[in-house]
């Protein structure tokens, strides 16, 4: 694999954080109308701007960051952690709400980029015990 695999994952992870955010920011309501709200209150609009658009862009931020000051290991973390976790919401929700078609294909989005993370990490660590490969 390519040592520069790290850094390409970090910046598509970070792009897609930051895509959501900048969506979800600007148009809250389409994620309410995604999951069948069809009326939501301002407090509701706040709230997904707040978490889809401040925490999301948050994460892309400290990747960035985390890669500029040369710490690829953090800023692949940072990106991956919150997709596991998510997927993990989303499989538990499954099991105790029913199955949702959306819910699954997010959960194998969020799977796929939490794997590309930790594939990531992994060469990463591997890369600072010792020094890059020749590949």
């Amino acid at each position: 694999m390519n040592s520069r695999f790290p850094a390409v994952v970090i910046f598509v992870t970070a792009a897609a954080w930051a895509g959501f955010a900048v969506w979800l920011g600007t148009s809250p309501g389409a994620l309410l109308l995604a999951f069948g709200v069809n009326v939501s209150t301002p407090q509701m609009l706040t709230e997904v701007r707040a978490f889809y658009g401040g925490v999301e862009m948050a994460i892309a931020v400290a990747m960035i960051i985390l890669w500029r000051r040369g710490d690829v290991f953090a800023a692949l973390l940072i990106g991956g952690l919150p997709m596991a976790g998510s997927a993990t919401g989303r499989c538990v929700g499954m099991i105790l709400d029913g199955f949702s078609e959306m819910h699954a294909g997010f959960a194998g989005l969020e799977i796929m980029g939490a794997v590309f993370c930790g594939v990531g990490c992994a060469m990463a660590s591997r890369e600072a015990k010792h020094g890059p490969a020749n590949s």
